[in-house]
């Protein structure tokens, strides 16, 4: 009976303390029960008296507040002590982060407290001597260094007041919430917490984290905004729809109001399948003002159909969309000098307008969906776009724009034959002007020319439509054309056209006597013919009208040397006008040369000295009767006085020869008598 009470103390006490026994210790003891022998009993009684004494010593950490803790935080400062005091202070030190070092390192200071920058799993060595017992001693133990990062949270706002916080470090045991309303939540930080406030505007809210093995812990603040409230008598509306580009992976440009700021916003374009009406083409997210342009590409532009907005929150609650416009898809096609346009659009729009080259081109209304434009040329490229407006349920106006599409004019067509039109210039030479129908643009012209009623021939081609016929001889001559225009089709000949051709003659009693061939090529034929008198700059001096093809200016112009005539011929309605070539007549030099002269020194008819105009110089020799020069001088010298080498001559008469010069440069002569009186 003793011995089975002995066994089983030994075991109660074996499993009370196993951990501060050593396995040889435990051993015994397994084999002392296993082979119930007492003697092995008394050797256990004292092994556990060793124990008991060895449980005495040991490490406890104290927070500031003097409790003890088994787990430590970073930051947190720690005191070390034996768990029973049984150790002096002065012979009490520890080694605070032991790696195992042999021998152990010998500690400066006696120092007890300590604070951990980094997390992680240290231990802890205790070096100390116990009571009367001159042993040092040494014990250590591992502590746990937890990390207490500042907590860090995502927040979504989303409608009716509802706000989502998620935790993206859950480094911590637990989470609590202040909502800043005066309420709040635990939570582990695994999943996201939603929390509804009753009221719009702004709250800070903190988040606190901590430990469940220490009083560890961290907070951060932030604050939050409900999402305004969405108007849905007033929604998000599409202004402008533009299509930038048409075809399956084109791009379109929105130009959207009434934006609230907090929430996201999906684009979507009709399918026109019934299981699936719509589809997200694109997703706008933080929108921070009220109206915003936005571009998408990638989209299949190449049929009219609807497009909206519709606003979402951050929890993906769908609230009601945006007015729906369609899309305006443009086709254009040319022949025969048109171009034709069609467009394809789904409902509803009031009024359309066509554009070309960027101008109005016509206004039409909203069933319109078509429109033929024959103002064009044959070779021509234009720019047309379409603009459809509308007007929402709300009442406000909407606009849509196709993409611009360019259309290259051809034809078949033969033009109209030209309009040419000859005249002379200042130079004598013919200037050919070339007159095209209306809308036509030239690729080429061909000129032809006909001297005295002879066959045309080609004369030049050309790619302008003005152009001077250099040879052109003062004879009769024709000209007639024809052109290629840009779509490669021939006209008919045009017109042919005979300028003017005019002479003069003077005349024995000194008039001039002009005359002039017929003009010929105004459709309307010439209704005047008038005489125009020229200075030497081409200013008009004075017209004679004529009606006739003669004229004889008997009335000389006192003022101009020479005599420019030219005939201008005038279209019957007016407005076609052709010169002949130009022709000079140089006029008479006027000359005054006086009979006799008295150089007696009082003042009157001294010198013997030329006037008059129409010439540009003059050399004058003075002749005596046997025939010698007594004097030479020109316009330049002074007028010749009655003397010869300063000395007087006698009165009497004198012969002189005068040679001028002319402003056409030719050389004339006059000789007389001058008799000298004294």
């Amino acid at each position: 009976m003793l011995k089975a009470f002995a066994i089983a103390v030994a075991e109660a006490f074996l499993f009370s303390l196993c951990q501060l026994l050593w396995c040889t210790f435990i051993n015994l003891i397994v084999k002392a029960i296993e082979k119930n022998r007492v003697r092995y009993l008394l050797t256990i009684w004292l092994l556990l008296f060793a124990a008991g004494a060895q449980a005495q010593k040991c490490i406890a950490a104290l927070d500031a507040a003097g409790n003890e803790i088994e787990q430590l935080c970073v930051g947190q400062e720690v005191t070390f002590k034996d768990c029973f005091d049984q150790a002096d202070d002065d012979k009490e030190y520890y080694i605070f982060d032991y790696k195992g070092e042999s021998p152990i390192p010998t500690p400066t200071t006696t120092n007890k407290r300590h604070t951990y920058t980094a997390p992680g799993r240290y231990k802890v060595l205790q070096i100390a001597n116990y009571g009367s017992n001159t042993t040092t001693d040494t014990l250590s133990k591992v502590y746990e260094v937890k990390a207490v990062p500042e907590p860090v949270f995502t927040t979504q706002s989303c409608a009716s007041g509802a706000v989502s916080f998620t935790i993206t470090n859950p480094d911590y045991d637990n989470y609590s919430f202040d909502f800043g309303d005066g309420t709040s939540q635990e939570t582990d930080g695994s999943t996201p917490v939603t929390h509804t406030y009753t009221s719009q505007g702004s709250y800070t809210v903190t988040l606190t984290g901590n430990y469940i093995t220490n009083t560890c812990q961290n907070t951060s603040t932030q604050t939050v905004a409900t999402l305004p409230l969405l108007d849905s008598d007033n929604p998000t509306q599409i202004v402008k729809l533009t299509i930038l580009e048409q075809a399956e992976n084109g791009s379109i440009q929105l130009e959207l109001a009434g934006l609230v700021p907090g929430y996201a916003y999906t684009i979507e374009q009709y399918t026109g399948d019934f299981r699936n009406l719509y589809r997200e083409i694109d997703v706008l997210e933080e929108v921070n003002s009220s109206t915003l342009t936005h571009t998408i590409n990638n989209v299949n532009t190449t049929e009219g159909v609807w497009y909206l907005v519709r606003p979402l929150d951050a929890c993906d609650v769908i609230f009601i969309n945006s007015n729906v416009v369609s899309g305006v898809a443009l086709q254009v096609q040319t022949d025969a000098e048109q171009v034709q346009l069609e467009w394809e659009i789904l409902p509803d729009f009031g009024a359309f307008e066509v554009y070309r080259n960027g101008q109005l081109l016509q206004s039409l209304p909203g069933t319109a969906r078509s429109y033929i434009d024959n103002e064009v040329s044959c070779g021509q490229v234009y720019s047309y776009y379409i603009i459809g407006t509308g007007t929402d349920p709300q009442g406000d106006a909407y606009t849509s724009v196709s993409a611009i599409l360019n259309a290259e004019v051809t034809s078949s067509a033969i033009p109209a034959a030209p309009f040419l039109l000859s005249s002379f210039d200042f130079n004598n030479q013919v200037e050919l002007t070339l007159q095209l129908p209306d809308k036509e643009q030239i690729a080429t012209a061909t000129i032809a020319k006909s001297i005295n009623g002879s066959l045309f021939q080609n004369l030049t081609q050309t790619q302008q439509t003005i152009l001077f016929d250099e040879n052109a001889a003062l004879q009769p001559v024709c000209y007639r054309a024809t052109f290629t225009n840009v779509c490669n089709n021939t006209s008919p000949v045009s017109n042919i056209t005979c300028p003017v051709i005019l002479e003069a003659e003077k005349q024995n009693d000194g008039s001039i006597n002009l005359s002039w061939s017929d003009f010929s090529g105004f459709p309307d034929g010439v209704g005047q013919y008038t005489v125009e008198l020229l200075d030497q700059s081409g200013n008009v001096v004075l017209t004679y009208p004529t009606s006739g093809g003669t004229f004889t200016d008997q009335t000389l112009s006192n003022e101009l040397p020479v005599l420019r005539y030219r005939i201008r011929a005038t279209s019957q309605n007016g407005t076609g006008i052709s010169y002949s070539n130009l022709v000079e007549v140089e006029q008479d030099a006027l000359v005054y040369i006086p009979s006799a002269f008295t150089p007696n020194g009082d003042g009157l008819n001294d010198l013997f000295e030329i006037k008059g105009k129409f010439y540009n110089g003059y050399t004058m020799r003075i002749y005596n009767r046997a025939g010698n020069v007594i004097y030479e001088g020109s316009e330049a010298d002074a007028a010749w006085d009655g003397t010869s080498d300063g000395r007087e001559i006698p009165a009497g008469a004198y012969a002189y020869l005068i040679t001028f010069q002319t402003t056409f440069g030719t050389t004339k002569k006059k000789t007389g008598t001058i008799t000298l009186l004294r």
